[in-house]
Parts: structure tokens; sequence; C-alpha cells
């Protein structure tokens, strides 16, 4: 039996995705009858794949080892102080609560960020201006590209993050099949990267891309092609799992069911997009569930010969963790209780009440 580890997106909900590693990789999670999991694959996404990264990065055969230093990288790295703006992931452009906290460490960063700030949205303006006036289209779609939230956004931050946590020759060489997802922005294709594509010159950008959620982050240059978040398309990877050859899959995922989002009283647009994106996903994992248990049924009645039946161990949190906007919050407070939470989701997993895909079920 071959396990792999699935590690799904979900921005700074994937603080989660520690804990439960931090149960399975020390032997305390029923799942593993109590033995300490020893993945032969990781499959992930997102932010799966910077905490897939980081932890192959430090992995020296002791995975509760690499599992500890991750989350030293989130809670020293990552997180923001208690009522502090900056983070480790992303910055706000020109807001000045962000200066008046750099200022006390650094009197001349304010300086140097208002400068760069200043220039890169007048380099932004110009080019949608020119855009407006010049481009081809509707009026009304013109005028739509002028404006653009995640100009005040950068992910400077998090691209030199990875630049230094992430060691792409630990990866290339890692005794773990990594297989990390990105989707191809142009044809909104998965690719899926796999261990020997972490050069020393394409790892960051593998883990940036995996990660650029649109509308957030920029699209990621790997090569020709142009790439963001593997989570447009495939938001919990099994299939690669799978295809690693794999058949005792763990799968930490960071939403919860649909049913258990509440509706808000009041509508809005961050709250309507959160719930479609949580109801796709769960469709999405209904349907490879579906195919995962078919194939089971189909081998046991021995008409797949070539196939070994797959179980599937899953974890993700109850209920509602933070929606679209708690992808968003890196405050070390929330960070450290996602932690602590998935570890004891994972302590006290319960595969009837999970849904688990069982082998001596089918």
């Amino acid at each position: 039996m071959r396990s792999a580890l699935v590690l799904s997106g979900g921005g700074a909900n994937g603080a989660y995705e520690i804990g439960v590693m931090k149960a399975l990789f020390n032997g305390q999670s029923p799942a593993t009858w109590r033995r300490p999991l020893e993945p032969a694959a990781i499959a992930s996404t997102s932010i799966g794949t910077f905490n897939a990264a980081v932890l192959l990065s430090n992995f020296t055969g002791a995975w509760p080892s690499a599992a500890a230093t991750l989350e030293q990288v989130w809670t020293e790295r990552i997180a923001a102080e208690s009522g502090a703006v900056r983070n480790g992931v992303l910055r706000y452009r020109m807001n000045p609560l962000d200066w008046a906290a750099v200022a006390r460490r650094d009197p001349m960063g304010p300086l140097r960020d208002l400068a760069g700030d200043t220039a890169f949205l007048a380099r932004d303006w110009y080019t949608r201006i020119a855009g407006f006036v010049s481009g081809t289209g509707s009026i009304a779609g013109r005028f739509a590209e002028l404006f653009d939230a995640s100009s005040f956004l950068t992910p400077e931050p998090s691209a030199e993050l990875v630049r230094e946590v992430v060691e792409s020759s630990r990866i290339r060489q890692a005794p773990v099949s990594l297989r990390a997802t990105a989707t191809e922005w142009q044809r909104g294709l998965l690719r899926v990267f796999e261990n020997a594509d972490f050069t020393d010159e394409r790892a960051a950008a593998i883990v940036c891309a995996s990660g650029a959620i649109p509308g957030i982050f920029p699209a990621v240059p790997i090569g020709d092609e142009l790439f963001v978040d593997g989570g447009v398309v495939l938001n919990t990877p099994l299939k690669p799992a799978i295809d690693a050859q794999c058949d005792d899959l763990h799968v930490i995922y960071l939403d919860p069911a649909p049913g258990a989002v509440p509706l808000r009283p009041v509508s809005s647009m961050v709250d309507a997009m959160s719930r479609m994106f949580v109801s796709s996903f769960a469709a999405t994992m209904r349907r490879d569930l579906e195919v995962a248990a078919k194939v089971n049924l189909e081998v046991k009645a021995g008409k797949h010969t070539h196939k070994r039946p797959i179980a599937v161990h899953l974890y993700h949190p109850a209920d509602d963790i933070g929606g679209a906007l708690g992808m968003l919050d890196f405050q070390r407070e929330r960070i450290v209780a996602l932690v602590e939470r998935g570890y004891h989701d994972a302590v006290q997993h319960d595969c009837a009440r999970s849904q688990c895909l069982n082998v001596a079920d089918a």
C-alpha cells in the first residue's frame, strides 16, 4: 500500500493542514491506526503546494521535524502580529496603517514603500488609460478595465518568502513524489509539476504560480506560458495522487460541507462567490469519490485485475472557518488556532462521520 497526502488550496486557511499533518506524522490519528504516516507522494495545489514545498525542503528522514519547521515558517514568517496589517504573504499598497507598523522597526521603510507604490500605480494607470483610449470593444467593457482592486495588492512578500524557504535541490532529490498543480491561464488547462521540474530557476515560480489566485495575484510566467492557481481547475488534486500509484489517500481540504456555510442575513458579492466556490469544490470532490468507489467495486468483482482498490481518508473543518475573506486573514492568533483545530480534528478523526472511502466498505 502506497500512501499519499493531498493538500488543497485555501489561502490562510492552509494553516489547518499543518495541524492535521502533525497528528498523522506522529501516529496520533485513528485513520492510520495510530501509526506514523509515511507518504510516498504528495499532491498539492495553491497554499497546499507551498506547504508541500517547505515540507520537502526540510525533510531529512523525519516527517514530524519537517512539519515543525513548516509550522515555524507560518508563525514566524507568515503571521501578522496582533493588530498589525503586514504579513509575509501580501501587502496592501498605499496603506498608512501598514506604514505606521513598518516605521517602528525601519524608519525609512514607509518612504521606500511609498516611492515604489507610487511608481507602480503610475505605470498601471498609464497602461489602463492607454488601453481605454486606444482599445477595442464596448465602452462599458473598456471602462471596467480601468479599475482593478488587485492593483493595490502586491505579492512581493510571498515571492520573497518562497525564494528564502524553498530549497529546489531538496525537492528534486526527495524520496517522495511531488505532484504540484497550476492552471495554464491562456487555455484553462491543469498542469502537474513533478520533482524534476523544480529546477533552481523554476522552483519558486512553480510554487508562486500554484497559489496565484486570479484577481489577487498576477499570473506567473513559467517558460512561455502564464500560470495561475491550480484550484481554478482542481482545488483538491486526488487524481494526481492516484496517478502517482498511491492507493491510500489522506486528503486535507479546507472547505466545509456546503450546508454548513450559513446564509448571511444581508447578501453580498463576496458571500455569494464564497458559497459558489464551496459548492463547486464539494461537487468535484463528490464526483471523484463516486468514481473511486465505482472502481473499488469493479476491482472487488474482478473486472480490473491491473488495479488496486483505493482508500480515501478525508480531513476538513466541519463548519465555515472564515469564508472568502478568511483566505486573506493571516493574523497570528488565527493561524495558531487553525493549526490546533486541524490537529484536534485528525486526532479525533472518525471515518464514518467524515464519509471516508474505506477499502473494506467496497
